[in-house]
């Protein structure tokens, strides 16, 4: 067992980060099994979704707009956005 503690940087390798390895470990005994996992902005990445969708775990988050691998316009800079506005990206199963 291996109790999380907040950020671990000595989890990190050069393909994921330290709260990527966190969830993947957290997630590694329902692989394949169709299960939902709901997130905040802390853990959620682009490249997170890919690698649940690839192990067939559904999951819905929050995401930092400035957060890696995210659409160039969606930057807090860009997204000035109205009441009632709405700016929607896709990609393969991935909506932003």
């Amino acid at each position: 067992m291996r109790m999380y503690l907040g950020r671990d940087s000595h989890f990190a390798t050069d393909d994921m980060t330290a709260t990527h390895t966190t969830v993947r470990h957290l997630t590694s005994r329902v692989e394949d099994l169709g299960h939902k996992i709901f997130m905040d902005n802390f853990f959620s990445s682009p490249r997170l979704f890919d690698d649940l969708d690839r192990c067939k775990i559904n999951s819905c988050w929050t995401v930092r707009p400035n957060r890696t691998d995210m659409p160039s316009d969606f930057g807090p800079k860009q997204l000035k956005l109205k009441r009632g506005n709405v700016r929607v990206r896709t990609r393969g199963r991935l909506t932003a």
